[in-house]
């Protein structure tokens, strides 16, 4: 009897033995990071460092994000110390900053694709109106616009965000699309292909927001198809894609974003690895401009999406066609179009298709410059 007792309750034990380990072991990370940072700063400092403390503070990011504060005034080696520590905190307590939300396998989300906003609709409403405006302002230019909705992350690979993706995120996508269809602005549907073919294999990396570059060739594949009609006759200019340089490893933005981008493995989250792709022209170009110079039929606006994966070379490829890549790095919603109709490219030698890629949660954000813009740009009368 006393036996079965004892078996039974053996996992219970194991477990409950684990957890104090867990527990202990994250204690002491906590005091030796506290008193070490503290004992460092004060001696460069040549006064005591108060910052937060606990569990809690470590595990969101206040108590490395205090130090790293401090540690930017104090300390030469401030980057490697705060690495140090946002590593121990990922080691000890699995705990990442509110940039970032830590998902199952070694998947990685930025926390802005799970998050609602209580004006979204508002604020998607009123992009919709301006994207309509736009594409009505660029069609008397014989300029056609045509917008590619890039769906979150978070969204493709709901599976792995923990706790499962938000209820109230669900139509997000497809009320963008049907708001903009509804407004009479072409638009590319990328989520049906991404989620179809990411069923079998990765379409975005794990450690980083943008897709890979199997899925930015997927969703180049999808624009061409939609696209081509508005072209005139088949494209001649040929493209091959081939790989360049060996396999690697590819630490992603998010990673970045925690502060271990540059710490060993097994202190931060597994990178992506991938062999990098490459396109290349092999034809001599198949239109010249009235000058001589080469014509691009079709531009590429839009945010870092458009700059990674080598999407810009496969819509190339995809197209049979050059295509002028404006897209911008953190540029947001406006600030890569803006700097593109402003400039002289666009105001001499307009472009037969404007393709404005865009990721689902930027029209939902907050409204900035749009009242005043098309104003702006130039593409409306003062």
């Amino acid at each position: 009897m006393q036996d079965t007792l004892n078996a039974s309750n053996g996992p219970a034990d194991s477990v409950l033995e684990r957890w104090h380990r867990h527990a202990a072991a994250a204690a002491l990370g906590l005091v030796v990071l506290a008193g070490a940072s503290q004992y460092v700063l004060a001696l460069a400092s040549g006064k005591p460092i108060e910052f937060p403390h606990g569990i809690d503070a470590f595990r969101d990011g206040r108590m490395t994000g205090a130090i790293e504060k401090s540690l930017d005034k104090a300390m030469p080696q401030r980057a490697d110390i705060i690495a140090f520590a946002n590593a121990l905190r990922w080691r000890i307590t699995g705990g990442a900053n509110d940039q970032v939300r830590l998902g199952r396998d070694g998947w990685i989300f930025l926390t802005e694709e799970v998050q609602f906003d209580d004006h979204g609709q508002e604020q998607l409403a009123a992009r919709v109106a301006l994207l309509q405006q736009t594409r009505q302002a660029l069609a008397k230019k014989q300029v056609e616009l045509v917008v590619a909705v890039v769906p979150d992350k978070a969204r493709i690979y709901a599976e792995w965000v923990q706790g499962g993706y938000p209820s109230y995120l669900q139509g997000r996508y497809t009320a963008a699309l049907d708001g903009l269809r509804n407004a009479g602005v072409p638009v590319v549907d990328l989520v049906t292909p991404l989620t179809q073919a990411g069923r079998t294999k990765p379409v975005y990396y794990r450690t980083d927001t943008h897709w890979n570059q199997d899925g930015a060739e997927i969703a180049a594949q999808a624009i061409a198809k939609q696209i081509q009609s508005m072209l005139a006759g088949a494209g001649d200019t040929r493209f091959e894609t081939a790989p360049q340089g060996p396999e690697g490893e590819r630490p992603g933005d998010l990673l970045r974003l925690m502060g271990l981008e540059s710490v060993p493995n097994g202190w931060r989250p597994l990178p992506d690895r991938e062999t990098p792709r490459a396109t290349s022209q092999v034809s001599q170009d198949a239109a010249v401009g009235l000058f001589g110079d080469a014509a691009v039929p079709v531009v590429l606006t839009g945010t870092s999406y458009s700059q990674r994966g080598n999407f810009h070379g496969a819509l190339q490829q995809a197209l049979s066609r050059k295509v002028l890549n404006v897209s911008k790095d953190g540029g947001g919603f406006l600030q890569a179009t803006t700097a593109y109709l402003k400039d002289e490219a666009f105001t001499s030698a307009p472009p037969n298709v404007l393709v404005w890629e865009l990721p689902e949660r930027f029209l939902y954000r907050p409204l900035g410059e749009e009242k005043d813009w098309l104003r702006s740009v130039g593409l409306v009368g003062p």
